[in-house]
């Protein structure tokens, strides 16, 4: 069986409660409000990098490669150089209240065997004193693209996941079953 447990680290995500949101920074938007592979954050002016990029990895059966959803400790100089385009800088000053972290578990059984095994972060919202912001790995398996919504009652604005399942419905061999849960830190 193939397992992968790409979800945030917890621990990490519970630092920011409390903490100042400072900024964040991505590539210029060019038709929608998502960018491709990469965008920084600062959360009391320590900058943190997400990034979306393709690994190589046995994905369901469907690829060798796939897209994964990370966060790490960043640099900002390092984040804008690898932007490499026009750079749009959101300057936030506001206090993070609450995170909701949305994680996906998909399963696959193959003729009646389970064979992958898969848990993962599909979005993170951040609850600040006026608004909302959230980053999200957009709803497809091989994307790059990290969406960005800002405003209120963002957790409506993720998609339910379910476009992997089409990608199974009609065969006969192969089951795959989704669960998605959602995280509170305060």
């Amino acid at each position: 069986m193939i397992s992968y447990d790409f979800r945030f680290n917890k621990k990490l995500i519970q630092s920011f409660i409390g903490k100042k949101f400072s900024r964040y920074l991505h590539a210029k938007f060019l038709y929608t409000n998502s960018v491709t592979g990469v965008l920084g954050f600062q959360v009391d002016n320590k900058t943190y990098e997400l990034t979306n990029w393709y690994e190589n990895l046995d994905f369901l059966t469907l690829d060798e490669e796939a897209t994964v959803f990370r966060i790490s400790n960043g640099d900002l100089n390092q984040i804008t150089k690898s932007l490499n385009e026009s750079i749009c800088d959101n300057l936030i000053e506001e206090t993070i209240s609450k995170i909701i972290l949305i994680n996906d578990h998909t399963t696959l059984e193959v003729d009646g065997i389970l064979e992958y095994d898969i848990l993962d972060t599909k979005a993170i919202i951040f609850y600040l004193d006026n608004r909302e912001i959230c980053f999200a790995k957009q709803d497809c398996w091989f994307s790059q693209e990290i969406e960005i919504y800002k405003g209120y009652d963002l957790i409506n604005k993720i998609p339910d996941g379910n476009d992997i399942v089409e990608d199974f419905k009609d065969s006969e061999t192969k089951k795959l079953m989704f669960d998605r849960e959602y995280i509170v830190i305060e």
